[in-house]
């Protein structure tokens, strides 16, 4: 069975399907998701433009009515301009709603992809992204891509629709009002490229800059004990001071330039409205006439007057979303760069599924692994088996790879050289997540009852699965000084629980899945003696018949063990040997 394992290979990174080198295409791509939704966005768009065309035509009709023979505007005037505006106000909520649907779809799309890489959630080289622009990429960056697809989409295939009928409608009463908006919008185009151009530095910087102010806040909430200890919160608080000014810098200059360029846009459309509601006037009042024009009546040269600005719009929107542009092209080589971390390893259970509460043999041969940015290995051709049942204790000093170690046996990591294979009675299979059960230092409880956060272990647990879990994980004393037993609510607004509970809590939901194989990393740290005792009691009647893994600086958790490793300067040694049970 061992010289079976020892041929299988590791599986290997692989590229995320979709994932484009070039920024502009992967932000083209990134818009499949809610593509269907933004084309609906567009086409209520391109209806909204036509209905407040009739809209102002039936304003323009009334005016005359009612200026011209001094009398109230007729009812088909009044029935135009309301029904108009009626039909209007629905395209536009449509437009509104299908471009958020999108927006949504495109940002919980990439935001599946940056979770995919930023979690543990497959084979990976290295530490794995760092967290600040993980989150950053997750909270901001993503709705900077979805944010410019909702607004950039829609209007790059309603926009020219949109002006050609404003255009025509124009054209169709006074064909020199329409010449003038022609003119004015080859212009405005220009301009916004040249502001695009001078945006596209100052974005980048601010794109920078926030990565760079996240990752000292990150840094200082993480070491916070370690900098009160050494006396640096002040340089801290210094360095945080800086990192947001450079952030309010660069987000100051890239409003000052998008401030500039769309000062420049308005003054060329206010200098084509001007023109155009000059010869309006002038003609009503017949000191202009053009050879070739049409007659100037108060209808045609109110809805004129009343189209020119609805010409301009799609192009100030469109301004708006170059601009945006920019912000997300920017935000494509962070996400892209987290994003190329995740493969295609295993995410779920492999087929055929071994029994969950079989017994796992692990198995890891000649396995080294070294982080990236320093090149020294963490670990060195550590050889090591866990037979089935055992529970295996792995001690060393801080920083000697005990966790990293775990992390690979989990599939959390790919070694650089060496095998990790896990044997059940049925089969050999790699590690893969989902296969085992993992408690860590850290347990999170998330907002709702004990039970809710037991079932978490396994969603479709009954309530007599989570009582028996509770029970086995020691959770009898919590229960029932709790008000509600298992229904009590915690979380904010809730029950609290001590860390030793807490514990537990994630000790039933391992209990729960049932797994064959756990994983303990440092789980009585922080712990006083009695509740680390109490802990241990609980893992030692939960793991039963179970193989164990364990990482501990304790002594006492290290005892609960029948087997023990320790790590020094990247080796694993054997300290002592027992049987399993």
């Amino acid at each position: 069975m061992t010289t079976s394992a020892a041929r299988l290979p590791f599986r290997g990174p692989a590229t995320p399907a979709g994932l484009q080198s070039d920024a502009r295409a992967w932000l083209d791509a990134a818009a499949t998701p809610g593509r269907g939704r933004l084309r609906l966005a567009a086409a209520c768009q391109a209806l909204e433009t036509v209905f407040t065309v009739v809209q102002w035509a039936g304003l323009a009709w009334a005016a005359q009515e009612a200026l011209s023979h001094r009398v109230l505007p007729a009812w088909p005037a009044v029935g135009l301009l309301t029904a108009g505006g009626l039909a209007g106000a629905a395209a536009g909520w449509g437009a509104a709603r299908a471009a958020a649907a999108g927006h949504q779809q495109i940002a919980a799309a990439i935001r599946e992809r940056l979770v995919a890489a930023a979690l543990p959630a497959g084979l990976r080289h290295g530490a794995g992204p760092d967290a600040a622009t993980a989150a950053l990429a997750v909270v901001e960056l993503a709705d900077d891509v979805a944010g410019y697809h909702a607004r950039a989409l829609p209007l790059r295939l309603s926009a020219p629709v949109s002006m050609a009928v404003i255009a025509a409608a124009t054209a169709a009463v006074q064909w020199p009002v329409a010449v003038v908006l022609a003119i004015a919008s080859m212009i405005i185009p220009l301009n916004m490229r040249l502001a695009g151009l001078l945006a596209a530095e100052g974005t980048g910087e601010q794109v920078a800059a926030s990565r760079h102010l996240a990752a000292v806040a990150l840094d200082s909430l993480r070491g916070m004990r370690t900098l009160r200890a050494i006396g640096a919160v002040g340089r801290r608080r210094d360095d945080l001071a800086d990192a947001a000014a450079r952030l309010n810098a660069a987000t100051i200059s890239v409003l000052r330039r998008a401030f500039l360029s769309g000062a420049v846009m308005e003054v060329v459309i206010t200098f084509a409205i001007a023109v155009d509601a000059t010869y309006i006037g002038l003609s009503l009042l017949g000191y202009v006439r053009l050879h070739g024009a049409p007659h100037m009546t108060l209808f045609a040269g109110l809805l004129a007057l009343l189209l020119c600005p609805l010409y301009f719009a799609p192009l100030r929107a469109t301004a708006a979303a170059y601009h945006s542009r920019e912000k997300a092209t920017a935000a494509v080589p962070v996400i892209s760069g987290l994003t190329a971390e995740a493969h295609a390893a295993p995410q779920t259970r492999p087929d055929p599924a071994p029994e969950r509460s079989a017994p796992v043999t692990v198995i890891t041969d000649n396995v080294t692994f070294a982080f990236g940015s320093t090149g020294r290995a963490v670990l060195n051709r550590v050889s090591l088996t866990a037979r089935p049942g055992s529970r295996i204790a792995i001690t060393g000093p801080s920083g000697a790879g005990k966790t990293t170690l775990l992390s690979i046996i989990a599939g959390m990591r790919q070694p650089d050289s060496g095998t990790v294979c896990w044997h059940t009675p049925h089969e050999v299979t790699w590690p893969y997540l989902g296969g085992c059960a993992w408690i860590g230092q850290q347990t999170v409880i998330l907002p709702g009852t004990v039970s809710d956060n037991i079932r978490l272990g396994r969603p479709d647990a009954s309530r007599a699965d989570i009582e028996q879990a509770a029970t086995a994980a020691g959770l009898g004393d919590a229960l029932a000084r709790l008000p509600r037993g298992l229904d009590t609510e915690l979380g904010q607004g809730g029950w609290g629980l001590s860390t030793g509970e807490t514990r537990r809590i994630a000790i039933a939901r391992a209990f729960l899945r049932d797994a064959g194989l756990w994983l303990l990393d440092e789980p009585t740290a922080h712990l006083d003696a009695e509740s680390e005792a109490r802990v241990i009691d609980a893992l030692n009647a939960a793991t039963q018949g179970r193989t164990v893994i364990v990482v501990t600086h304790s002594a006492a958790l290290a005892r609960f063990a029948d087997t023990e490793f320790a790590i020094t300067g990247s080796a694993v040694s054997l300290v002592r040997e027992g049987l399993p049970g």
